[in-house]
């Protein structure tokens, strides 16, 4: 197995020097032939995938958060190399929807042991995403949270952004058009989900598949704080699906233009601002999960096991 193993040495726990070195050993120990890479800047990650996949690496494990397999990806999508994960960011939302252990060396050993899925990709204008675009508020907190904030916060910076955030939301005119309907709204907040958790601690789509072909949207009307509190609310408590301020429904395609640009934010990170076309790429990634049952799947018995 011809490998690349692209690390941050600025994320994850104080330990991390000691578990890299563990990490490379005990790959190095199965047979694997091992190239390190520390990248401390996105650039650089997605600079390093690009040149492990045109170097005929068969793997990229990538130590980092959601924003390094974002960077990741742009390089890997349509390619036979597999994406391996070990979580060492701040909400490490891939890792645990598809069941990877947040232990770096309990991860290392799905990568040993796992299996290769196929699964779909998003894309938003000209970027893949893995696992969500969202348009509105959520995106606004992104933009917000820095990066010192959120290795010194963690999950509170996006609690301490979000209550600013959302009393400053008014909710904007937007014409939206899924797949080939349209639709005109004040909109507060869109969000674009290739699987199940949000935030890796809310299902807002509990019936999304990483591997159908489709993304599940979830589109929120109003405005106001009222009106956010409210959808926050239905959130939490599984009961957005029957507000009738919230539209769910398997897309395709979904283009957002507004009135007022409104933020955009890919895999946690901030992109940019409306217009966004994002679209649906289908098995678009091959992807190492731990082997056995994924509810999010559904081609489990396609999955090849990790040479």
């Amino acid at each position: 197995m011809k490998a690349m193993l692209i690390h941050n040495p600025r994320a994850g726990q104080r330990d991390r020097a000691a578990n890299m070195a563990w990490v490379e050993s005990r790959l190095r120990g199965a047979g694997w032939e091992l190239h390190v890479c520390a990248c401390e800047s996105l650039d650089r990650t997605e600079e390093a995938a690009r040149q492990a996949v045109a170097s005929g690496f068969e793997t990229l494990v990538v130590a980092g958060g959601d924003g390094s397999l974002n960077a990741a990806i742009q390089s890997l999508a349509h390619q036979s190399a597999a994406l391996g994960v070990l979580p060492v960011g701040t909400a490490n939302v891939w890792a645990r929807e598809m069941g990877i252990p947040l232990d770096i060396r309990a991860a290392t050993e799905v990568m040993l042991g796992g299996q290769v899925a196929r699964v779909d990709l998003g894309r938003a204008n000209h970027r893949y995403f893995l696992f969500v675009a969202s348009v509105g508020f959520d995106a606004g907190v992104t933009r917000e949270v820095t990066p010192w904030a959120k290795r010194r916060l963690g999950m509170a910076a996006y609690i301490f952004a979000g209550m600013a955030e959302a009393f400053k939301l008014r909710g904007t005119e937007a014409v939206i058009i899924t797949d080939n309907k349209t639709h005109r709204q004040r909109l507060l907040m869109l969000v674009a989900n290739n699987i199940r958790l949000y935030g890796g601690m809310i299902q807002m789509t509990p019936e999304a598949m990483a591997d159908d072909g489709l993304l599940d949207l979830c589109v929120f009307r109003g405005q106001g704080t009222l009106a956010v509190a409210r959808h926050v609310a239905n959130v939490l408590l599984r009961r957005h699906t029957r507000d009738p301020e919230a539209d769910c429904l398997l897309i395709s395609r979904v283009s957002v233009d507004a009135r007022k640009p409104l933020p955009v934010q890919l895999d946690g990170d901030y992109f940019g601002t409306t217009p966004v076309t994002i679209r649906a790429v289908p098995g678009a990634l091959r992807a190492i999960v731990p082997r056995g049952y994924h509810p999010q799947l559904r081609a489990e018995t396609a999955a090849a096991r990790v040479p």
